[in-house]
């Protein structure tokens, strides 16, 4: 199985991500999104995080190219997951929109309710995002927080709008790029165990999803 993850921002990585899949014996292959020609060949499409808007896609036009992917890897019955501003960019191609969100941004370790489909359960996560997103038309919602909508599935295309994937030496990419708070760094010091834990729980289940 080959996974191509896209990179929106060269500092938002698959972290995590990419060792789950090698370890499950799969290729993955990280392409910025600024070279995707719209044809590229995978089995599993994965969309990371970047500090653009979906809404400023004419500004950024690789936007457009990879929702485009999102859609053609839908029709073909492909896997496909989203962080961040990977879920918005599958929200918007599939039907639902994305804006500013009314409540602020969400930054920093904080906790989200997991639906029973996904284990009914609150666990940890890291934020970083000032936009939200609706859901698409049949999706289905799996997370939520105190502010906005967290997760969503439709058939094998997943969206997650938190980061499980980080750890500190990429946060503190992050805080240096983005101008955050560096005491960001060692909460996520301190959680990337479980993090990973999370992680792990979430892409097996998605995986296995008909």
């Amino acid at each position: 199985m080959n996974v191509l993850g896209v990179l929106n921002h060269p500092i938002e990585g698959l972290g995590s991500l990419a060792e789950i899949f090698s370890e499950k014996g799969f290729k993955v292959k990280e392409e910025l999104a600024v070279n995707l020609k719209g044809n590229e060949s995978f089995d599993i499409l994965v969309i990371m995080g970047g500090p653009m808007g979906v809404y400023e896609a004419d500004q950024y036009p690789f936007l457009y190219t990879e929702m485009e992917l999102i859609r053609k890897a839908k029709r073909e019955g492909k896997r496909v997951l989203g962080v961040c501003l990977g879920a918005q960019l599958i929200s918007q191609s599939l039907g639902g929109s994305v804006k500013k969100g009314a409540f602020g941004p969400e930054i920093g370790v904080s906790k989200v309710k997991l639906l029973p489909k996904l284990g009914d359960k609150e666990i940890d996560v890291f934020q970083w995002h000032g936009d939200t997103f609706t859901l698409p038309p049949s999706s289905e919602l799996l997370a939520y927080s105190e502010k906005y909508f967290q997760a969503f599935r439709l058939e094998k295309v997943l969206a997650l709008q938190f980061h499980l994937e980080v750890d500190a030496k990429m946060v503190s990419k992050w805080v240096e790029e983005y101008k955050g708070n560096p005491k960001l760094v060692q909460e996520v010091k301190e959680k990337e165990e479980t993090f990973r834990k999370n992680l792990e729980f979430i892409i097996n289940w998605w995986l296995n999803q008909k």
